[in-house]
Parts: structure tokens; sequence; C-alpha cells
């Protein structure tokens, strides 16, 4: 039941987000920034948003989003299911927005 919820709450706010359009810095200085923000810690930058830009991947070649987030629990034993579910979120919204747009249109 509580992964069912997350998923929910995942499908929910990647539905919701705003993309993220025209930051100043790139789309790499607002996502680590994000990440900080909401408190989701990472190695290194550049594993980050290399893990970001293969989550994007992951949903344009069709994996649900609750396979994409098991990936990331899976690869990176720091993350709770929480952590991974907004780590997903936000790569979705710093790169891959048209994914966000696939979900508010279904």
């Amino acid at each position: 039941m509580r992964l069912f919820v997350a998923l929910i709450g995942v499908c929910a706010a990647i539905g919701l987000a705003a993309p993220a359009y025209g930051d100043a810095g790139g789309p790499n200085d607002g996502f680590l920034a994000a990440l900080r923000h909401d408190g989701v810690s990472f190695s290194s930058p550049d594993r980050a948003i290399a893990a970001a830009r293969a989550v994007c991947t992951c949903l344009a070649d069709g994996e649900p989003g609750l396979g994409v987030i098991r990936d990331l629990e899976v690869r990176n034993p720091g993350f709770t299911m929480d952590s991974a579910s907004q780590f997903a979120v936000l790569s979705a919204k710093y790169y891959c927005p048209q994914q966000l747009s696939k979900s508010n249109t279904k």
C-alpha cells in the first residue's frame, strides 16, 4: 500500500510540476540547486547529472515511473523511496520537460 501511495505521489508530482525553462545557469545548475534545496544528497554533481539524464532516457524508452524509481533506489543505496521519487521528478522537470507534457495530456 505504501508503494502504491508513493507511486501516485510521484505521478501527481510529475504531472503537476512546472517545466524548467530559461534557467540562467542552464538545467545543470538549476537541477543541482533543486536537489540541495529538497535535501537530496549526491556524491558528485557530474554523477547526479548523468543519473538524471539516464532517468529521462528510461522515461523516453517507455519505462514506467515506478520502474525508474526502483532502479534509482537500487543503484543508489542511500536513496529511500521518497528521495528516489524526488530525484526522478526533478530529473524530468529539468532534463526532459516533454515527459511532463506527455503526462499532462493523458
